[in-house]
């Protein structure tokens, strides 16, 4: 069971719960934000232990499911930057959107 929650494992990838690998494992469009995060953490005046577990399994699960569906992972980012500024294609509302 611990392995289980070390690794999680797809049709073709299995993404070790390390800070190397969940970074190399991440898509560019979220290479920069876990690098910031990653300076946020490490840079604070007191080291939080728990913080960097945090940090880690959350970028894990991101890692894990962009790797299980890379297309639909992208496809989320491009509809959510349409969502942000405002540009939704006409007809497509964004709770339907969000939604998928």
């Amino acid at each position: 069971m611990e392995e289980a929650l070390q690794e999680l494992r797809t049709d073709q990838v299995a993404i070790e719960r390390t800070f190397t690998a969940v970074r190399t494992a991440l898509p560019a469009v979220n290479s920069a934000a876990f690098d910031a995060e990653l300076v946020r953490i490490t840079h604070a005046s007191l080291s939080d232990p728990a913080a960097l577990d945090d940090f880690l399994t959350g970028w894990w699960r991101i890692a894990t499911r962009a790797a299980q569906d890379s297309e639909d992972w992208l496809r989320m980012h491009a509809e959510a930057e349409q969502i942000r500024s405002d540009q939704c294609l006409p007809g497509t509302p964004p709770a339907e959107i969000l939604a998928r």
